[in-house]
């Protein structure tokens, strides 16, 4: 449910300190190679300048290499693409890996949700909206989305998959999961219940990167929208419905 630095009330919480160990652990073990630093700058300059307004000369000399052994590594400048959408990936499933929870597939991830608590839920949620914001690869493929989806519609179409249709179909399978096994309200619309998870978090993504103390206002606004959602798409508790009768 798919985005170190939070804190609740100045202490830590249980997503960022997660996150933390996990980006510690991967400063310690990653090693740049060649194709990794290509990766980066590629990152960067699309980020910055566009697919289009990138050359393989471009990463070629930011990287202090010539432009043929660039082709050593990738086919084209696509096949760079590729492989930064690849490493996204492997980046998100460590992500959730240190937040207990599995993306590799909805049939892989739904036991992570069975029987999952309130407060552990907000973790998980906190957890990767911590990575989207400040995982810089993870943040400079969405800037990439932000820019391109304009500038470069094919790349934009396929990041906007990544980003947005791509998660609402993995949602979707989940919440159907969660419904059927009465976790959920029978009766519910899994397509409908994705989107009423997922869309308000892509409009705090948004408001926390807007300056000022948004940040904080966002997180604050996502810890009340995924208590606020299991409190109305889960099954009433029968001593709740009962006072509610009564009322």
């Amino acid at each position: 449910m798919n985005p170190t630095y939070l804190a609740v009330g100045g202490r830590p919480s249980l997503a960022g300190a997660l996150f933390a160990r996990y980006r510690s652990r991967v400063a310690n073990e990653r090693s740049p190679s060649t194709r990794d630093r290509l990766l980066d700058a590629a990152l960067e300059r699309f980020s910055r300048d566009g697919w289009g307004g990138t050359s393989i000369r471009d990463l070629a000399r930011d990287v202090g290499v010539r432009e043929g052994s660039v082709y050593k590594h990738f086919a084209s400048k696509q096949a760079i693409f590729d492989a930064l959408v690849d490493r996204a990936d492997a980046r998100m499933a460590e992500i959730a890996a240190s937040l207990g929870v599995s993306v590799a597939s909805p049939d892989a991830a739904l036991p992570g949700y069975l029987g999952i608590g309130e407060d552990r839920l907000v973790a998980v949620a906190e957890g990767f909206f911590d990575a989207v914001l400040h995982d810089p690869e993870l943040a400079a493929l969405r800037r990439l989305f932000i820019v391109s989806q304009y500038r470069d519609p094919e790349i934009g179409r396929r990041l906007r998959h990544y980003w947005i249709e791509q998660p609402i179909a993995f949602q979707v399978e989940i919440f159907a999961g969660l419904i059927r096994v009465g976790e959920f309200r029978s009766g519910l619309d899994p397509q409908a219940t994705a989107l009423a998870f997922f869309g308000p978090i892509l409009a705090l993504l948004q408001l926390a990167e807007s300056g000022d103390d948004a940040e904080e206002r966002a997180r604050a606004l996502l810890r009340a929208h995924v208590r606020h959602f299991g409190a109305t798409h889960r099954p009433q508790m029968p001593d709740a419905a009962g006072s509610a009768v009564s009322d």
